[in-house]
């Protein structure tokens, strides 16, 4: 017995420094469950709890999207916020923070959100939980984000634009040019008019074609045009 006893202790040294180097690494194995089941039961609301919460916030937040004609979905990317969040919070699976229900308000209404905002706070009552600084900072990341995102749709939707009406004024300064087009004279053959005709037919391929990406430059401007959410990304 006596041996074993270094031997055991020399074990149980090595395993902690083998834990400590798979903490280090980022091995998901060495993540502390109880810390982590611990973290989750503070949002996740007993089944009292759950079930007043679907009939406040969870009521309130469906009220605001129907008056909003507005899916999980298309809310989710306003909101820069997970599609899944929203149903969680709607069944009342979930106990909110003020900042993820000021992000559903801005997402429901950009210019005037406190109200709203205001509004799902007080429905989610004794339940709301306080903001932390981590969580501010990556819901400001993640807003962030969005409008990058949001922006770049944005250029390419109008780049396109531009290339496309340049494309369509191309056709009819470049191209229609260089197609021939012979001159009118008497008693025509028939292979003349054959030919001639040819070339008509390729002039109107042509002007078709060039009013058909100018019609589409058109729409892609007025899609860009039309007033619509600062973090929307279906713009065409």
């Amino acid at each position: 017995m006596a041996e074993n006893g270094p031997h055991t202790a020399n074990s149980g040294a090595g395993s902690d420094v083998a834990l400590a180097r798979r903490r280090a690494s980022g091995d998901p194995a060495s993540i502390d469950r109880s810390n982590q089941c611990e973290k989750w039961s503070n949002h996740i609301p007993g089944p009292a709890e759950r079930e007043h919460l679907a009939a406040t916030l969870g009521a309130t937040l469906r009220a605001l999207r129907a008056e909003y004609q507005l899916g999980t979905r298309p809310l989710a990317r306003r909101a820069a916020v997970a599609r899944s969040t929203i149903t969680r919070l709607e069944r009342g699976e979930r106990r909110p923070r003020r900042a993820i229900l000021a992000a559903l308000a801005y997402g429901l209404d950009p210019a005037d959100p406190d109200p709203i905002t205001a509004r799902l706070c007080e429905a989610a009552g004794e339940s709301l939980r306080p903001d932390t600084s981590g969580g501010l900072r990556r819901r400001a990341r993640r807003t962030a984000k969005a409008r990058r995102v949001a922006g770049v749709v944005r250029w390419r939707i109008g780049r396109e634009a531009e290339e496309t009406r340049k494309a369509g004024f191309a056709l009819i300064n470049v191209t229609l040019r260089k197609l021939p087009l012979d001159p009118w004279k008497p008693n025509l053959t028939a292979a003349d008019l054959d030919r001639m005709d040819a070339q008509l037919t390729a002039h109107q391929t042509a002007l078709d074609e060039s009013k058909r990406l100018h019609n589409r430059a058109d729409a892609l401007r007025r899609a860009l045009a039309r007033h619509r959410h600062p973090l929307e990304t279906e713009i065409w």
